[in-house]
């Protein structure tokens, strides 16, 4: 009697032959989106579908949807960093009101958040991603964005 073909190896042929090598890559996006983004943008924004090689991320709310696409060349950067082969060439931002807040119901006041300093490391690279703005009072908004709502976290998540 004949060895049985690992699974792993059929579904590799298969790949293959299809054609769908650069398909299954991009959709490794899912595995590790929120180590590329952090924690805190992952609970605001989720990766959805991927069309081509375009990436639609859901997202929680209209702040949250401008702020990434502030953001959005440094995650498109952080993403394609990950990648093999296949690159995205756009992220593009939906809203979808049940992310964000562990799901609360809009109508209900969130959980009241407890600010958190950024370390060093953060804060340096930050500065960094600020220099690449001209405008003095847009990056002045940026870093008050950042310090006030990018390192909140609530108090169940101090375990």
């Amino acid at each position: 009697m004949s060895k049985p073909t690992p699974i792993r190896t059929l579904l590799d042929s298969l790949i293959a032959a299809k054609g769908w090598k650069g398909k299954v890559e991009l959709h490794r996006v899912f595995d590790f989106w929120e180590d590329a983004v952090g924690k805190d943008i992952a609970r605001q924004a989720q990766p959805h579908v991927v069309r081509k090689t375009v990436l639609w991320i859901r997202v929680s709310d209209s702040v949250w949807m401008q702020q990434l696409h502030l953001l959005k060349e440094m995650i498109l950067e952080k993403l394609n960093g990950r990648m093999k082969k296949q690159k995205f060439t756009d992220l593009r931002f939906q809203l979808d009101s049940s992310l964000g807040y562990g799901g609360v119901c809009r109508d209900e006041e969130p959980p009241m958040p407890k600010l958190v300093q950024p370390d060093a490391k953060s804060r340096e690279s930050f500065e960094r991603l600020l220099d690449t703005i001209h405008d003095a009072e847009i990056k002045k908004a940026m870093r008050k964005c950042w310090l006030k709502v990018g390192h909140l976290s609530r108090k169940e998540e101090k375990r």
